[in-house]
């Protein structure tokens, strides 16, 4: 199965949908997406059982970004590209 270019019905964009996300689809029985993973998150997000999400600005590198907790207040909160290099530097340390 070769990747094939979708266009979004939301936003009209085409997407591609690889040979790897089809073998998934294929497996659980899916239908092939209509939306992007843009319009398709947006989506999900407008849902009511959707989880809350909390803005923050990460006191690592000062970029806003949205985390699925309530921050506590006085520890320290990062995006998600700081925490995740912060993760592997202590996995590799």
């Amino acid at each position: 199965m070769p990747d094939i270019e979708i266009p979004c019905v939301q936003c009209k964009e085409v997407f591609l949908f690889t040979e790897k996300e089809q073998e998934v689809f294929y497996q659980r029985n899916m239908m092939p997406p209509q939306r992007c993973a843009k319009c398709r998150s947006k989506k999900a997000a407008m849902r009511a059982d959707a989880p809350t999400r909390f803005e923050i600005v990460c006191d690592n590198c000062g970029k806003h970004d949205t985390v699925p907790f309530q921050p506590k207040v006085g520890r320290s909160i990062m995006c998600k590209e700081c925490h995740q290099a912060n993760r592997s530097k202590v996995r590799f340390a």
